[in-house]
């Protein structure tokens, strides 16, 4: 069922590379299929490599070449290996994101075998420096040697695919235009969420890294960045803190927000806050609105609001069902200080070009450090 999801997805997403879901021995045959002789690198992450370093018998008629990848190694030491290595097979998500690197600078095929559910990273346009890198020519998915590694962290990190999707539907109706972003894809891998199985959570999380390519300056993402950023704790824990306290916001505007009239922000100061996360174009993303645009948002907000507070209470049910299965995973509970999640997501503001629920609060006047604009919300609640 996974792969032929993420084959779809794939396929829309204009992307070459081929799913299985199998044995890791498999990645032997899966070489053979692109390389049938030659060179080719087997690199694993160290706690990865006794079982990665077993396969190499495996890979006959090719000339093995074997990198045990330690957390402080550079991927520009696999440069030193001949110039006809011709494909990698990468076990663990820093071989992966290494040989991605390698591989799109020596035009090579790569096969990637991830070691945890969460597929952050696998098919992510551009490395962490930034440099363009092409996608994997096959990902194979061996539930038995990743023994449930990730779990938790990906079912709060999949759906984050419907806080996106939300972010959509919302900027859609007040901006007045409807931009896709993607968005089938994020319904389908929330869909594939839902299951709790680690291949349907890792089907899920691939198909939230294949929208992402086409857009990734969604609010709520900006939201969990900053949490990343923040660090100290498991982007499973930021992932979960970023649902609960991005939907109680959501539920409890539609439920009792009352916009200030004439109310007018301090967008310059705003930016200036959020440009140190993300440089300039925190100021391309401020977009202050007129007069009239601001009556017209009101007027909006009138008249959507039973949509929007039914569509946050539908999501709020869907996220205490994944609040089970992130706890029976043995995700750890989140603790943020309430006022470190309030400066990250009203944040998100202005890191997102997308009119979000943050971002009608804080046209509102009713972010909650604005004097007098607060209203009851249980910023805490459910986490």
């Amino acid at each position: 069922m996974c792969r032929k999801e993420l084959s779809e997805g794939a396929k829309a997403s204009a992307l070459k590379t081929r799913f299985y879901f199998d044995d890791m021995r498999a990645a032997a045959r899966i070489a053979a299929e692109l390389l049938p002789c030659g060179k080719m690198l087997l690199i694993a992450d160290e706690e990865d490599s006794h079982a990665a370093l077993a396969m190499r018998g495996a890979f006959a008629g090719l000339r093995v070449f074997c990198v045990v990848f330690g957390a402080e190694d550079n991927a520009r030491g696999l440069f030193s290996l001949p110039d006809d290595v011709r494909l990698a097979v990468a076990v663990g998500s820093r071989s992966v994101a290494a040989a991605r690197f390698f591989c799109t600078l020596r035009g090579a095929y790569l096969v990637a075998l991830p070691s945890s559910v969460h597929a952050e990273g696998l098919l992510c346009a551009a490395n962490a420096e930034g440099y363009p890198v092409n996608e994997p020519d096959a990902v194979l998915f061996d539930e038995t040697f990743i023994g449930g590694r990730g779990l938790a962290g990906s079912a709060s990190a999949a759906f984050l695919s419907a806080l996106y999707a939300e972010d959509t539907d919302i900027d859609a109706v007040f901006s007045g235009g409807r931009k896709e972003y993607g968005c089938s894809l994020l319904r389908l891998s929330e869909k594939l969420s839902e299951s709790g199985g680690a291949a349907s959570l890792f089907a899920a999380c691939a198909l939230q890294e294949m929208a992402l390519r086409a857009f990734s300056q969604y609010p709520s993402r900006a939201f969990y960045d900053v949490l990343r950023a923040k660090g100290g704790r498991s982007d499973g824990e930021c992932a979960f803190a970023a649902v609960f306290y991005s939907l109680a916001r959501y539920a409890a505007l539609f439920r009792g927000g009352s916009p200030r009239p004439y109310f007018v922000p301090d967008y310059a100061a705003r930016a200036k806050e959020a440009a140190k996360y993300i440089g300039e174009d925190a100021f391309r993303n401020v977009n202050v609105p007129s007069a009239e645009e601001c009556f017209a948002r009101v007027q909006i907000f009138s008249e959507c609001r039973e949509h929007f507070r039914t569509a946050a209470d539908v999501a709020l049910c869907r996220a205490e069902k994944m609040k089970e299965r992130y706890y029976r995973a043995g995700g750890k509970k989140p603790v943020f200080r309430t006022g470190a999640l309030e400066e990250a997501y009203s944040l998100s503001a202005e890191l997102s070009p997308m009119l979000s629920v943050a971002a009608l609060e804080r046209d509102f006047g009713l972010l909650p450090h604005m004097r007098g604009g607060a209203y009851g919300v249980k910023t805490g609640a459910n986490v």
